[in-house]
């Protein structure tokens, strides 16, 4: 509270200024490990587009992380937004299809704009860089959430949902993220302010290898006049030169497949400085490099190329010369030693990683912070009421 009352008090006393134009999203760095401490908070990495939400007095804009205007394209998300309780506004966020499990899937997000069915979709905030005449980008991440939360606090709206936060057993959080098929965390310095560029105050941890590359070539079986075997991938080098990557199997589903094909420009001269050896058996067919797609693989390996490489999705919000190869910062963090306790708000959890059931991979450190989580609803209703505490050391099937 006493956060939100200093914004809003910040807010009345500072000079009002304009509502900016634009806003330059701030972008993470990959990291080996996640580092822990007071000034680190955790989001999960959502598997959807970045998008940014300017409002003028009922006018919202959205924008992808390259500033192209999305806006006519999420008609029920931008009533939502509009029905903010909020005159001016800059908001930052990711929008995502979330299937029955609630949980991000990109496929079903691409489809949905694909076939023009965007009512469902839902805008995931986690940042506030503007509010009713206050530029917040100079303000700590940690009061800017804080504004953030007491401006949504009171929206009933399933397409408009706040990002948690984590500051504890960080850990088992991405290891409970990447069981459930997450794509990771995202880590903030809380006592930072908001940079329109990548920064070191932000960071990622990926569950599985994954990046953008850009396709230069395909591969077809020798004779063919059509179809696609594989994708020749690429990425760009810091001098400008495009490095071939390796390659990866076409496997798309039908509607995303005939975009690819759609978007494909082919070209007389290979764009790789170092183009792939001509194989037996496989003619290649050179393409401008201007199409980017998401891959997950196992390594990298000594030449530069991926091995067993697994085709996403087509990413049409991300630019071909931004894509390069991602090579995670060594971080100092300190690893717990197995079996030690992690923390939910101040109670130590011994053996949190130790899974309970089964049958969902749910570990002790789930339940924890799933009764945090839910402890406000909850105390209520057991207040003064006689309890009976059931131990199951070895799990609900014990």
């Amino acid at each position: 509270m006493a956060r939100r009352t200093r914004v809003a008090e910040e807010a009345r006393e500072s000079q009002l200024v304009s509502l900016p134009d634009i806003i330059r999203p701030q972008l993470a760095t990959l990291v080996d490990r996640a580092p822990v401490g007071p000034n680190w908070s955790y989001e999960i990495k959502f598997d959807g587009y970045r998008m940014l939400c300017r409002i003028d007095n009922g006018a919202v804009t959205l924008f992808t992380r390259n500033g192209h205007d999305w806006t006519e394209r999420m008609p029920v998300l931008v009533g939502a937004l509009a029905a903010l309780p909020v005159r001016q506004a800059w908001i930052d966020g990711e929008v995502v299809a979330l299937n029955k499990a609630d949980i991000p899937d990109f496929s079903a997000l691409q489809n949905a704009f694909a076939r023009r069915r965007t009512a469902r979709l839902t805008f995931f905030a986690f940042d506030l860089m503007f509010l009713d005449g206050r530029d917040l980008r100079h303000v700590r991440l940690s009061d800017r959430q804080a504004a953030l939360q007491q401006l949504l606090s009171g929206v009933d709206d399933a397409h408009i949902r706040l990002s948690n936060t984590f500051t504890e057993g960080v850990e088992s959080l991405l290891d409970s993220a990447c069981r459930m098929g997450l794509e990771g965390l995202i880590g903030k310095r809380v006592d930072r302010p908001y940079t329109e560029a990548r920064s070191p105050d932000w960071i990622k941890v990926k569950c599985l290898q994954s990046q953008e590359f850009v396709v230069g070539g395909i591969s077809r079986s020798a004779g063919a006049a059509t179809g696609i075997r594989s994708l020749l991938l690429g990425v760009y080098e810091r001098d400008g030169g495009f490095r071939f990557a390796g390659s990866v199997k076409a496997t798309l589903r039908p509607i995303q497949m005939r975009e690819l094909q759609a978007r494909l420009k082919p070209v007389g001269e290979p764009p790789f400085f170092n183009p792939p050896k001509p194989e037996r058996g496989r003619a290649l067919i050179w393409m401008r490099p201007q199409v980017v797609v998401e891959v997950s693989f196992l390594e990298w390996t000594s030449s530069g190329e991926i091995r067993h490489g697994v085709l996403k999705a087509l990413r049409e919000d991300k630019e071909a010369g931004d894509v390069h190869e991602e090579k995670p910062v060594v971080t100092r963090a300190k690893s717990s030693r197995a079996g030690a306790g992690s923390s939910v708000r101040g109670p130590i959890i011994t053996n949190a990683s130790r899974i309970v059931d089964p049958s969902t991979g749910v570990t002790k450190a789930d339940v924890a912070r799933y009764f945090d989580a839910v402890a406000d609803c909850l105390l209520p209703h057991i207040k003064d009421r006689p309890l009976m505490i059931v131990r199951a050391p070895d799990g609900i099937e014990g």
